[in-house]
């Protein structure tokens, strides 16, 4: 059953404004965005239409603030492995298993931002690459020599990403058995085999 077709959340101990957050989180994240209408998600939150606008003042204002939620979210702890990795192939371990966790804890939530078609314009596009330029940032501070390899071959970076929401796309769509985070090691070692460089398997860095 899609998120549409589901009834309205519980309104137990939730306020309107959380349970239309959370009801355009779980319809855009199951059905994309063409479902969201704003007779399905105020169906879903257990509201009338109008009561979405006393709350924001515009659907895609609503997608937009929500998506910025989730990005920053999920920016939290990648920042913290960004600034504590101490070699590549751990910023990518580490990183890989973060993404797989948030996932397997919100996958509404992680569908939303990066599974769901078409992709929601942004009212700041930067938005939308704040976790990956943590990453190259994180990146270039440990192997300069190998970021510097990669800036010259963006395609590599597009490829790293394709094979990291993989997993969860297919999770997503049931071709997969999660949880997400089981297959994090071949995951890492298939995006470091990508980079490249210095990014040999976990514990053979030079001391």
């Amino acid at each position: 059953m899609s998120a549409t077709d589901q009834p309205a959340v519980s309104t137990d101990g939730e306020g309107t404004r959380a349970r239309l957050i959370r009801a355009m989180i779980e319809v855009v994240g199951s059905d994309g965005l063409a479902a969201a209408s704003v007779r399905t998600i105020a169906r879903r939150a257990g509201c009338n239409e109008a009561v979405l606008y006393q709350h924001f003042p515009s659907k895609l204002a609503m997608q937009q603030a929500i998506y910025e939620e989730i990005v920053r979210d999920m920016a939290v702890a990648k920042k913290s492995i960004a600034e504590s990795a101490t070699s590549p192939s751990e910023l990518v371990e580490r990183w890989v298993v973060e993404t797989y966790a948030f996932y397997d804890g919100n996958p509404a939530a992680f569908a939303y931002v990066y599974l769901s078609f078409p992709q929601l314009p942004l009212s700041d596009p930067s938005i939308a690459t704040e976790n990956s330029r943590l990453f190259l940032e994180a990146f270039a501070r440990l192997d300069d020599g190998a970021a510097a390899r990669i800036k010259g071959r963006p395609e590599l970076v597009a490829m790293a990403k394709g094979v990291l929401l993989s997993v969860p796309r297919e999770i997503h769509e049931s071709v997969l058995d999660g949880p997400a985070v089981t297959h994090a090691p071949s995951v890492a070692a298939s995006i470091r085999s990508i980079l490249g460089g210095g990014l040999d398997t976990p514990g053979s860095e030079s001391n």
